[in-house]
């Protein structure tokens, strides 16, 4: 995953005209970080990708694409105290009741329907 989104970075800041220095000032870290990155020598999380694609103009997805997954663990993990990982957390737990709630009541159609 690493190398595919570093070099999705890499061809974007390169169409954009923007060099590693300005991106990993902008990102707090050193240039040579950032090149780490690019290369997929180095991991980037979530909350990093979202910056980069804010700075650079485009929507994460450009970066991320359709056929690589975000890391949620890291995207977690790396946000665990952010209100939009805390309003995400809420939606997946209610998510959860619904869907135990259904269950339930898939359950208990099926005792009936096995009981005619």
């Amino acid at each position: 995953m690493s190398y595919e989104i570093g070099k999705r970075i890499n061809e974007i800041r390169a169409r954009k005209k923007v060099n590693q220095e300005e991106i990993a000032s902008v990102l707090g870290i050193s240039r040579q970080r950032f090149a780490r990155i690019e290369n997929g020598q180095s991991d980037i999380s979530y909350a990093m990708i979202l910056k980069v694609a804010d700075y650079l103009g485009v929507p994460a997805s450009e970066i991320t694409s359709a056929d690589e997954d975000v890391d949620l663990e890291i995207y977690f993990r790396d946000n665990e105290d952010s209100e939009e990982v805390r309003g995400a957390v809420g939606t997946i737990v209610e998510i959860l009741k619904t869907f135990r709630a259904h269950e339930k009541l898939y359950n208990r159609m099926k005792e009936k329907s096995d009981e005619v």
